[in-house]
């Protein structure tokens, strides 16, 4: 039988054909599958990396129970920003040890004291560890701006209140992937064993508790970390006695008159060696009450000065010359603590013209509290005046260019507020 050669060889060919076809179809597949793969892997390592950039660490603290230290809230203001400063400090210095594999720098902490801020603010005046309830409000107010993810958060009296809250974020924050760690202040009160024992098996590598008082032995028990941070809170309870009443801000007017010198206004009436009396004739006299603007956000914003006069500038310019410069507590606040070992010019205090030509010499440099400070009678400058329009290369107040720059209220010296009627008429 004869082979047809041509029909065998033309059925080879063919097969050759469909065989690069299905090679080619399966390398298309498989690039086609590469590039889906490639993306997904992609889109992982975005969302690891998103998250990672996300995490955080929170510090929930029962301020009703955990108090700051005396010397801490006996600064007022500074206190807070202090506190802030020494708990971000500490608690980033536990986290590297917790988790030296991890870059926690790169964590943000946020913190979060809850509690009755009056009783506190009463409780500390009548222990004297405070003149005023108002420095501890302005020691809540420094706190959060010291650090902008601290807050006190005051949920008024009724214990119940500040324990439920605690609770309720302590849920929270453990069912969030991104919160890695918890630091807990609750060792003075039982009432939180139950919720802490609930969350020790599945989340107790996740907590740590800060102890304050020296805890109680359920919490000994419960088998959580514990730390200490002595230079932050009380070891002990605040120590218990009759409430002080609160000190009058104000000067009562009876005793300006008595201290006021005798004038041709004052009336003085004696008879038989009877003690003598003053009375008061002349229209009583209000005393300035010295405050500081800030915007919605509480941050402080500079009241503008008026220009200066150039033959003030001139005199200015000579006694600095003569004397050398000037020194700017001294002039303009009044008081120098480094007194005769200051490097700055004393001497005869200026005044007028060549004093506004000071106030625009030191408005130009930045007070260490920036726009926090709440000295009425800071020399400094507290921001950019030019805010977002500044375009100088090395501003020294780069990081308030984003402030808003309207003022909304008045702060007065007492930490009342008041706010601004063209600012309100504004916001109708």
């Amino acid at each position: 039988m004869a082979v047809n050669y041509a029909e065998r060889l033309e059925a080879f060919r063919k097969s050759d054909t469909e065989r690069d076809a299905l090679v080619a179809q399966v390398l298309a597949d498989y690039e086609e599958l590469k590039s889906k793969v490639d993306e997904i892997t992609d889109d992982y390592r975005n969302e690891k990396q998103v998250a990672s950039s996300s995490d955080f660490a929170v510090v929930l603290i029962d301020g009703d129970g955990a108090i700051f230290s005396d010397y801490l809230y006996g600064m007022g203001r500074d206190g807070g920003a202090e506190v802030a400063h020494q708990l971000h400090t500490e608690v980033q210095r536990h986290l590297k040890a917790i988790y030296p594999d991890s870059n926690v720098d790169d964590w943000n902490i946020v913190v979060q004291v809850v509690l009755n801020l009056g009783g506190l603010a009463t409780k500390l005046q009548g222990c004297g560890i405070v003149m005023n309830s108002n420095e501890v409000l302005a020691f809540a107010r420094s706190f959060g701006l010291a650090q902008l993810i601290f807050s006190f958060i005051d949920v008024g009296g009724g214990k119940e209140r500040a324990d439920h809250k605690l609770r309720e974020h302590l849920r929270l924050y453990l069912r969030i992937a991104q919160c890695k760690h918890v630091f807990f202040a609750p060792c003075h009160d039982n009432g939180y064993l139950p919720v802490l024992e609930s969350y020790r098996r599945e989340h107790g590598s996740r907590i740590t508790l800060i102890e304050t008082r020296p805890a109680e032995p359920g919490f000994v028990e419960v088998g959580l970390s514990r730390i200490q941070m002595p230079r932050i809170f009380r070891s002990d309870n605040l120590p218990g006695g009759p409430v002080k009443a609160m000190p009058n801000v104000m000067l009562d007017t009876a005793t300006n008159l008595i201290s006021a010198p005798l004038g041709s206004s004052w009336a003085t009436v004696g008879k038989n060696g009877a003690s003598t009396k003053t009375i008061s004739i002349a229209p009583k006299k209000t005393a300035t009450r010295k405050f500081i603007l800030v915007n919605t956000y509480d941050e402080r914003i500079d009241i503008e000065l008026p220009r200066t006069d150039p033959a003030a500038e001139t005199r200015f310019v000579k006694r600095a010359e003569t004397f050398g410069k000037l020194c700017n507590s001294y002039h303009l606040m009044g008081r120098c603590e480094r007194g005769e070992y200051c490097d700055y010019y004393h001497g005869e205090k200026v005044a007028g013209g060549e004093k506004l030509v000071l106030m625009h010499k030191a408005r130009s440099l930045s007070c260490p509290s920036k726009y926090t400070c709440r000295e009425a009678i800071c020399p400094y400058g507290h921001h950019c005046k030019f805010g977002k329009m500044c375009y100088l290369d090395r501003c020294f107040f780069a990081d308030t260019h984003s402030m808003d720059l309207e003022a909304a209220k008045k702060v007065y010296e007492d930490g009342s507020e008041e706010w601004l009627p063209a600012y309100l008429e504004k916001a109708r």
